[in-house]
Protein backbone atom coordinates (compact mmCIF):
# COMPACT_ATOMS: atom_id res chain seq x y z
CA UNK A 1 0.00 0.00 0.00
CA UNK A 2 1.44 3.36 -1.02
CA UNK A 3 0.45 6.69 0.40
CA UNK A 4 1.51 8.74 -2.63
CA UNK A 5 2.36 7.80 -6.21
CA UNK A 6 6.01 7.39 -7.17
CA UNK A 7 6.04 10.51 -9.36
CA UNK A 8 4.57 12.67 -6.58
CA UNK A 9 7.14 11.35 -4.10
CA UNK A 10 10.01 12.19 -6.47
CA UNK A 11 8.56 15.66 -7.04
CA UNK A 12 8.20 16.38 -3.32
CA UNK A 13 11.69 15.15 -2.44
CA UNK A 14 13.17 17.09 -5.35
CA UNK A 15 11.37 20.29 -4.36
CA UNK A 16 12.47 20.00 -0.74
CA UNK A 17 16.09 19.40 -1.76
CA UNK A 18 16.06 22.18 -4.36
CA UNK A 19 14.50 24.73 -2.01
CA UNK A 20 16.96 23.98 0.79
CA UNK A 21 19.93 24.14 -1.60
CA UNK A 22 18.64 27.38 -3.13
CA UNK A 23 18.08 28.97 0.27
CA UNK A 24 21.57 27.90 1.35
CA UNK A 25 23.06 29.49 -1.77
CA UNK A 26 21.19 32.77 -1.29
CA UNK A 27 22.09 32.88 2.41
CA UNK A 28 25.80 32.47 1.68
CA UNK A 29 25.63 35.03 -1.15
CA UNK A 30 24.18 37.58 1.27
CA UNK A 31 26.82 36.83 3.90
CA UNK A 32 29.58 37.06 1.29
CA UNK A 33 28.23 40.41 0.10
CA UNK A 34 28.37 41.72 3.68
CA UNK A 35 32.12 41.02 3.76
CA UNK A 36 32.86 43.32 0.81
CA UNK A 37 34.22 46.14 2.94
CA UNK A 38 36.08 43.96 5.43
CA UNK A 39 39.83 43.95 5.81
CA UNK A 40 41.22 41.47 3.26
CA UNK A 41 44.39 40.91 5.27
CA UNK A 42 42.53 39.59 8.30
CA UNK A 43 42.79 35.79 8.35
CA UNK A 44 39.35 35.43 9.98
CA UNK A 45 37.75 37.33 7.11
CA UNK A 46 39.62 35.17 4.61
CA UNK A 47 38.35 32.02 6.33
CA UNK A 48 34.80 33.37 6.28
CA UNK A 49 35.05 34.20 2.60
CA UNK A 50 36.33 30.72 1.81
CA UNK A 51 33.53 29.14 3.83
CA UNK A 52 30.84 31.23 2.13
CA UNK A 53 32.21 30.44 -1.33
CA UNK A 54 32.23 26.72 -0.48
CA UNK A 55 28.63 27.04 0.73
CA UNK A 56 27.67 28.68 -2.55
CA UNK A 57 29.36 25.90 -4.52
CA UNK A 58 27.63 23.20 -2.45
CA UNK A 59 24.27 24.94 -2.82
CA UNK A 60 24.67 25.22 -6.58
CA UNK A 61 25.60 21.54 -6.80
CA UNK A 62 22.38 20.79 -4.91
CA UNK A 63 20.25 22.93 -7.22
CA UNK A 64 21.82 21.62 -10.43
CA UNK A 65 21.72 18.03 -9.18
CA UNK A 66 18.04 18.39 -8.31
CA UNK A 67 17.23 19.77 -11.74
CA UNK A 68 19.16 16.96 -13.44
CA UNK A 69 17.38 14.37 -11.30
CA UNK A 70 13.98 15.87 -12.02
CA UNK A 71 14.68 15.97 -15.74
CA UNK A 72 16.02 12.40 -15.94
CA UNK A 73 13.02 11.00 -14.03
CA UNK A 74 10.43 12.79 -16.13
CA UNK A 75 9.30 15.12 -13.35
CA UNK A 76 10.13 18.18 -15.46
Amino acid sequence: MTLVPDGMFKLLISLITGVVAGAWTIHDLVLLARLRGANRRDSLVGDQRFGYVMGIVIGMIGVVGTLIFMRSNGVL
